[in-house]
């Protein structure tokens, strides 16, 4: 019964919670809507996703933001300077723990540019298409956004 037990919480605690296949670097390719067939963000997007013993972190921003210097920041005008943070800001990045099981990937945010997504819990779907990553998603709408990234050799 004590050996049973034990087999049963070791499989579980080793098949459970890892898909060695994400383990890795990956590079973002796109996020596309899957029944517009558009993206939300701009084609030159760029993103890093990293998976590894249980953690992750994932950025993804534009690369042609500009960084003005403070001194040059406080010289523009209110409108110059809310449209310059508004492109500063656009960023997406987290890190923390993952658990992933073959159809589904859970993201623990312990840390996010985000403070309100400090703390909470993602649950997405993902599988592979020939050597991507595809991480997907539906919003309230019904919209399905495919998240597509290439493993970094």
């Amino acid at each position: 019964m004590t050996r049973t037990l034990i087999a049963a919480l070791l499989l579980f605690s080793l098949g459970a919670h890892a898909d060695e296949r994400l383990e890795g670097a990956w590079e973002r390719v796109s996020l596309t809507n899957t029944r517009t067939g558009e993206s939300p963000e701009a084609a030159n997007r760029r993103g890093l996703l990293i998976m590894a013993h249980g953690h992750y972190s994932m950025m993804t921003m534009n690369p042609d933001r500009r960084f003005i210097p403070d001194d040059e920041v406080v010289a523009l005008s209110a409108d110059e300077q809310i449209d310059y943070f508004r492109e500063w800001l656009d960023i997406n990045g987290h890190s923390g723990r993952y658990e992933a099981d073959g159809e589904s990937l859970t993201w623990y945010r312990d840390i996010s540019e985000n403070p309100r997504e400090v703390d909470t819990v993602s649950t997405l779907g993902y599988e592979f298409r020939d050597d991507r990553l595809v991480i997907y998603f539906t919003l309230p709408n019904g919209d399905r956004y495919d998240w597509v990234w290439q493993r970094i050799n």
